[in-house]
Order: C-alpha cells, then structure tokens, then sequence
C-alpha cells in the first residue's frame, strides 16, 4: 500500500493552523493584545495569503483548506 502524501499536508495543516489558538483564547480572555506585534499580524497575513494564492495555482487542498480556515481566524479574533 503507497502512503498517500497528502495525508502530510493535511497533518501539518492542521497542526499549523491551530498552534495559535491558545494564543487567540488568552488574548481574547485577558483582553491584553499588547503581546502580538501589528508587524506580526501583518506578515503572517501576507504569508497566508500568498500560501493560499500557492495553493490555488497548484491545486493544493491542504494548503487551500487550512490557509482559508486560519485566514477566518484572524478576520474573526480581528
């Protein structure tokens, strides 16, 4: 049985994209966003958005799939 590499991507996915969920949770609850640089959040935009772009033009799922997810999760943290 050939092991389906795509399963990788999907596991680093899912990994990537809610790594900084913790993050998110404390900042929300504590209300002290003064920890995440506005550079960061710039960036790591910029970065998703280009990984998505990626994504697309190769026809990616994993990298399509968990790019709009973790986008949805800074307009919604935002």
């Amino acid at each position: 049985m050939a092991l389906d590499f795509t399963i990788i991507g999907y596991m680093a996915g899912t990994l990537t994209t809610f790594a900084s969920l913790p993050q998110l949770i404390k900042s929300l609850k504590t209300k002290d966003m003064s920890g995440i640089s506005p550079y960061f959040v710039m960036s790591f935009t910029t970065g998703l958005f280009l990984w998505l772009i990626y994504g697309l033009l190769r026809d990616d799922y994993p990298i399509i799939i968990f790019n709009i997810i973790f986008s949805l999760f800074i307009f919604l943290f935002k």
